[in-house]
């Protein structure tokens, strides 16, 4: 009786318009990304298989779900117990990635872990796990947040350790993300802004250092500012990127009826599927897409607002600003607003790992939406 009247508690405080986002978005990603691996599934030798994508990532929606309610009925206040063990977990996932024979490579990249059947991406789970540090630590240093040294300054080298690994997989893009998303949180946090400013300067210049250090890097860098410079190498998968938004026009193709998925796109299903939207879908779909963004990021804050103290209002806003960082960056990437960074459009793109940890976040985030509603009642 006493579970089943929680139940009730906590669907009577659920925040129905953020699940239904949520939902929204996830729906069109699966709808999404069968539409974009189809052809190449049912083409490639060793999948012969038009709905494998499709499969793998329905199993993983379900699984995600799954993972959400639990979140959201994990109160987010034992979150901050778990913080150091996470770290050390997150940490040496991380290093193992990088020894060779153990990390797994694909694309030039290695990037993930081998449990069997499964992938598991050690990146995404920092993502987590250095949101709910830093809005745990900043919450305990309030009142020392104005000296650097001691308030500010100890996170940092965690953060930097992290940012390092995740770099040497290469995973700039990743590593980008989390260092945005923690730095909003060092932002609603309170630390003074010439610290903030600094700390911004540094990682600006650190990125272009990074960016110019690799001649890899250098060359994704220079095939954004003119794919047509190497329209068979650097700017390929750019330009066609580009061909399928141009295509698309208001209206689009229809659903299925992108050309450009069809061997000409590159990772069609997971890193460039908003240019298989925007030329099946149109300005319609992809504006659909972007609006429900928005509106998420909007819930996230108010969610953040009506947190019922700082740990939760730092967490908000940390898991809210990761996922729209990442939607941002993966959006700049594929109209050709900033350089390639191979990572994915959450909720919608293939992917178990970031499929599971997005859910996850929004879970936590769905938790202290009912923390605050159930607050404000009490109150």
């Amino acid at each position: 009786m006493f579970v089943l009247k929680q139940l009730r508690q906590h669907l009577k405080h659920f925040d129905y318009p953020l699940f239904a986002t949520v939902i929204s978005l996830a729906v069109i990603g699966i709808v999404m990304v069968y539409s974009a691996s189809f052809i190449y599934a049912g083409m490639n030798p060793d999948i012969n298989d038009s709905s494998h994508y499709f499969d793998r990532q329905l199993m993983w929606l379900i699984i995600g779900i799954g993972v959400f309610v639990i979140a959201s009925l994990f109160s987010y206040r034992n979150l901050g117990r778990l913080v150091k063990p996470m770290i050390i977990v997150t940490l040496i996932l991380l290093l193992l990635v990088l020894i060779p024979g153990i990390g797994v490579e694909r694309n030039f990249a290695t990037r993930w872990l081998n449990f069997g059947p499964i992938l598991f991406q050690p990146s995404e789970l920092a993502k987590v796990t250095m949101i709910i540090y830093f809005a745990k630590v900043y919450t305990n240093k309030q009142n020392k947040l104005n000296h650097f040294g001691q308030g500010v300054l100890p996170p940092l080298i965690v953060l930097g350790l992290v940012f390092v690994f995740i770099l040497m997989q290469p995973d700039l893009g990743t590593a980008a993300s989390i260092i945005m998303a923690c730095g909003m949180i060092l932002l609603f946090a309170g630390i003074r802004l010439i610290h903030l400013f600094g700390l911004g300067i540094i990682a600006l210049g650190s990125m272009i250092g990074l960016i110019f250090s690799s001649e890899y890097r250098t060359d994704r860098f220079t095939s954004f500012l003119d794919p047509f410079a190497d329209p068979s190498g650097e700017g390929y998968q750019l330009i066609h990127s580009l061909i399928a938004i141009a295509n698309g026009g208001l209206t689009g193709e229809g659903l299925a009826n992108s050309v450009q998925k069809a061997g000409f796109l590159p990772e069609a299903h997971t890193d460039f599927i908003m240019s298989v939207i925007a030329e099946e879908l149109g300005m319609v779909g992809v504006l659909l897409v972007i609006g429900l963004y928005i509106f998420l990021m909007f819930r996230g804050i108010l969610v953040a607002k009506r947190a019922p103290d700082q740990f939760g209002r730092l967490l908000a806003f940390g898991i809210t600003f990761q996922i729209i960082t990442q939607a941002m960056i993966n959006l700049a990437a594929v109209s050709g607003l900033m350089p390639i960074t191979g990572i994915t459009l959450p909720l919608i793109s293939y992917g178990g790992s970031s499929l599971l940890i997005t859910f996850g976040l929004l879970g936590i985030l769905m938790n202290i939406a009912i923390k605050g509603h159930i607050n404000r009642r009490v109150e």
